[in-house]
């Protein structure tokens, strides 16, 4: 199940079809390294992968920071749901992923090739074959994500619909899906899920959008009963010739971090990142407090470096959408976030985020602004929005003050706690 090498096909921008842009070469040890092959070299429309990791020019490339793998590529792999379904494909048995005898390659060329961002591999480099996926139902998607996250037998006839989730980044089971002119990711709950996570989901994206930020559009379908939330992909576009797709890499990537570093990622070094490098700063550091912001204000604390993405644009990156914003409950007040909001501190508080304002260019006065607006949106829309969607009264009480505006995040700016609310 292993291979020495495979090859990185990329979308180039507005094609509908990839070109091979080299080869991906794994050692004993599984660390890789990259050359761009002759042909790409000598394209007129060539771009670089990711200019901080593999820049445009003939020869080989190792990866920075001492890392072991290509961090952009990764971006690419499949994510923790994508590898435990092509495990359970084909192995069966947990125990041999256990035994170390799943490599990386094995994952990059067993996943579905319509995955996140431009790119895919191959096996060959001359001739490009798509893994497609076979159509299955909604409730097909379901069920067969229902059986993987209970450790339950997936039979034969729903196979085929448990490899959509290859493809697509994450830990909770999901699914890739085409409709007729957009793509979207399905992300299903299962009966394992402690509350309705997909619709407080739901509730936290539209309500980031309707206070202006710039978040992936999301709705709610049923599948065998049960709720499903739909984000529609931004990697995405369908032209009058087909489909073309945005190169996109992840936080993570843009730090020059890998998941072993994943506890050093910060805003502030992430908005760093933005000055030197975006094409938008003021534009895209805005935006990136806004959702520190509100990340804090709806407890959505799983907010690391790999939910966090931007376009890249030649040499330069641009923020995109939001995703995964999901209010988590906790019995406790304190909390703390999957990035440090200052370079030492990783609490849940607003007074980290106003005292990390200057960071993405913001006066305390415009940060106050942000906090002030959020905190009056949240209260004047979280109620109506769970009505909307049918959310038990059970899983409102859970959120509300739980994780949405919990008290304890405004120690230290008590004067912005909603008390009434």
């Amino acid at each position: 199940m292993t291979t020495s090498r495979c090859y990185v096909w990329r979308w180039l921008p507005g094609a509908t079809d990839p070109v091979v842009a080299g080869e991906l070469r794994f050692d004993d040890k599984g660390r890789q390294s990259f050359v761009y092959g002759r042909s790409y070299l000598g394209r007129d429309n060539a771009e670089t992968i990711y200019e901080s990791e593999l820049p445009l020019r003939p020869g080989g490339h190792e990866p920075i920071n001492g890392l072991d793998h290509f961090s952009c590529l990764r971006d690419a792999a499949p994510d923790a749901w994508g590898r435990r379904v092509i495990e359970n494909r084909l192995f069966g048995r947990r125990d041999v992923v256990a035994d170390g005898r799943v490599d990386e390659s094995t994952y990059l060329l067993n996943s579905g090739s319509d995955r996140t961002g431009s790119l895919d591999f191959q096996a060959s480099a001359s001739e490009y074959i798509p893994r497609d996926l076979s159509a299955a139902s909604l409730d097909e998607l379901y069920q067969a994500a229902e059986l993987l996250a209970t450790d339950q037998p997936i039979p034969v006839e729903l196979e085929a619909a448990l490899n959509h989730g290859t493809s697509i980044g994450g830990a909770r089971p999901k699914a890739a899906i085409t409709g007729e002119s957009s793509k979207y990711v399905a992300k299903f709950s299962v009966s394992t899920d402690q509350f309705q996570i997909v619709k407080a989901e739901h509730v936290a994206m539209t309500l980031a959008a309707r206070l202006g930020m710039n978040v992936a559009k999301v709705s709610l379908q049923k599948a065998a009963g049960k709720d499903v939330l739909l984000v529609e992909r931004f990697d995405r576009c369908f032209g009058t010739s087909g489909w073309c797709r945005r190169s996109v890499v992840s936080g993570l990537t843009v730090l020059g971090l890998d998941e072993k570093w994943a506890r050093e990622a910060t805003y502030p070094n992430l908005v760093d990142q933005v000055r030197m490098h975006g094409l938008a700063f003021k534009k895209d550091a805005t935006e990136l407090f806004s959702r520190l912001v509100f990340n804090v204000l709806v407890g959505n604390t799983d907010d690391h470096a790999r939910n966090h993405s931007f376009f890249v644009e030649g040499k330069a990156i641009r923020l995109t959408p939001a995703y995964d914003i999901t209010p988590f409950p906790r019995a406790g007040g304190e909390a703390s976030h999957g990035m440090r909001i200052t370079q030492q501190s990783n609490l849940s508080r607003i007074a980290l985020c106003l005292n990390a304002a200057k960071e993405f260019g913001l006066s305390e006065e415009e940060a106050r602004s942000i906090v002030e607006a959020q905190v009056r949106g949240i209260v004047e829309h979280f109620d109506g929005l769970c009505e909307e969607i049918g959310m038990t009264p059970t899983t409102r009480t859970q959120l509300r003050r739980r994780a949405v505006l919990n008290p304890d995040v405004f120690s230290g700016c008590e004067d912005l706690n909603p008390k009434a609310w």
